[in-house]
């Protein structure tokens, strides 16, 4: 099961979109008995919460423990389907470029090559730059389009959310389990299963701020529990609702 996921160095918008897309009023849990799928539709209503986003990032590779690598990008987000990430830093990836038009469609410039490509769906679920993201993780912004939901459990001010892929529907996992704070109103954490029920990746949301008016966390981390790896993405100098041009995501833009 291969759907579109995050794939590239988070394919830092997506990343990046994810990352503040859980933002929101302390409510879900209390209506979790009544529907999960529809508190899933909630949170992800809750992420939708600005008409666009844009804010400077940096992104920590860790390997076995030490750090690898930093990455640092610029990202643009219009709602949480358009995305675009321009990276600054270090030199060898300076001047790369990427661009999400929609949940399937995705490009990537070179500057090397001056040459842009599409990111075909079989590479959806690769790692991106030596980080533990995906393109899958980015392409999926929002979660109840692609997954049906049950109670998992309660504790505390924590709910837990089991998401299985919908009939039809492409996914690299067997199942997620989403933990929702009440007290922060939206995700904290993200585990993922693979096809035989292992739990094999763990994804992070941290540092939550007061933004616009809504809480969203600034950092996100997704560790491999199977290598021992993790990739930080922390976002600084975050800006919404300033007006962003849809001529921005477009395949011109990445050659400029």
């Amino acid at each position: 099961m291969k759907r579109t996921l995050f794939a590239a160095a988070l394919c830092l918008p997506c990343l990046v979109a994810t990352a503040t897309s859980a933002a929101a009023a302390p409510t879900p849990a209390a209506s979790m008995a009544v529907d999960a799928n529809k508190v899933l539709a909630e949170i992800d209503r809750r992420a939708n919460a600005f008409d666009d986003q844009q804010s400077t990032a940096s992104m920590k590779i860790f390997k076995g423990g030490e750090l690898n690598k930093e990455l640092t990008f610029e990202t643009t987000m219009q709602g949480l389907q358009k995305q675009f990430i321009h990276f600054t830093a270090p030199g060898d990836v300076a001047g790369m470029k990427i661009l999400m038009q929609d949940a399937k469609t995705l490009y990537v410039y070179l500057p090397e090559f001056k040459k842009v490509r599409r990111v075909a769906a079989h590479a959806m679920n690769q790692g991106f730059l030596g980080s533990e993201f995906t393109y899958q993780d980015m392409t999926e912004t929002q979660l109840a389009p692609f997954y049906d939901a049950e109670l998992g459990g309660r504790d505390g001010s924590l709910t837990t959310l089991k998401l299985t892929p919908k009939d039809g529907a492409e996914s690299s996992w067997s199942r997620l389990e989403v933990a929702i704070d009440a007290k922060k109103g939206g995700v904290t954490e993200i585990r993922y299963y693979d096809g035989a029920g292992n739990h094999v990746r763990t994804q992070t949301r941290e540092s939550w701020k007061k933004v616009g008016g809504e809480l969203m966390p600034t950092k996100v981390s997704m560790a491999n529990l199977k290598t021992g790896d993790t990739t930080v993405v922390e976002l600084s100098d975050i800006r919404v609702n300033e007006g962003v041009d849809d001529s921005l995501f477009s395949r011109r833009q990445l050659l400029r």
